[in-house]
């Protein structure tokens, strides 16, 4: 089982940063049936002259944009994804950090993955992929969180390995960026556009606090 996962809006917690901080998890498991489409859509995008080095949905013009998600509606049922957003100015001061929030929010989420899977086929690996992280205090909090959440409930039932790869690397990464959008622009703007196209494979959107929403 694959956990490859993204985030949306900053830990900035001035008057500048974004109101909203989400994290998204993907759970995929090979074949990755839906990887050939969003080849051919990049490939399709390069011969009609656009510059596109991988999907970004924050940057990508609408229409990569509506080809990477008619790729996504295809294959919906071999993908679900768990969301955590957190509305920064509801937090109490004392998580109001990076070194705080960041990693309640992953525990929170790998918490909410594993139990939503749980129904599902018991996977012998779990392999949990992230975006790079720039900041090392940031890579060593993500890598405890995660550990922490997966231990609880693999009890030597499975292994498990926590990598942090360039987005930019993986399809199956930017196919979480897409996801993660999505739902961050339905929590910070209402924006339906993109959510409305995914919805079906989001089990999941809760905050701090929630097990499972």
């Amino acid at each position: 089982m694959y956990v490859y996962i993204d985030e949306a809006g900053n830990l900035d917690f001035s008057e500048h940063g974004t109101r909203y901080f989400a994290l998204t998890g993907v759970v995929m498991r090979r074949p990755f049936r839906h990887l050939p489409a969003l080849l051919e859509a990049k490939y399709d995008a390069l011969e009609a002259g656009l510059d596109l080095e991988y999907f970004h949905a924050s940057e990508d013009r609408q229409a990569v944009r509506d080809r990477v998600l008619g790729c996504l509606e295809a294959h919906l049922g071999s993908i679900a994804a768990y969301a955590v957003v957190i509305h920064k100015r509801d937090l109490p001061p004392g998580m109001q950090s990076v070194e705080r929030l960041y990693p309640a929010a992953f525990a929170r989420l790998m918490k909410n993955v594993m139990a939503g899977e749980e129904s599902g086929p018991r996977p012998s690996r779990v392999i949990v992929v992230t975006d790079t992280l720039p900041v090392r205090r940031e890579r060593l909090a993500v890598t405890k969180a995660v550990k922490l959440a997966l231990h609880e409930r693999a009890r030597n039932a499975f292994e498990y390995r926590i990598l942090h790869h360039a987005s930019r690397a993986d399809l199956n990464l930017q196919v979480a960026d897409y996801v993660s959008w999505s739902v961050y622009r339905l929590a910070a703007r209402a924006d339906r556009r993109s959510f409305s196209r995914v919805e079906t494979c989001v089990r999941s959107i809760g905050g701090l606090g929630d097990a499972q929403a």
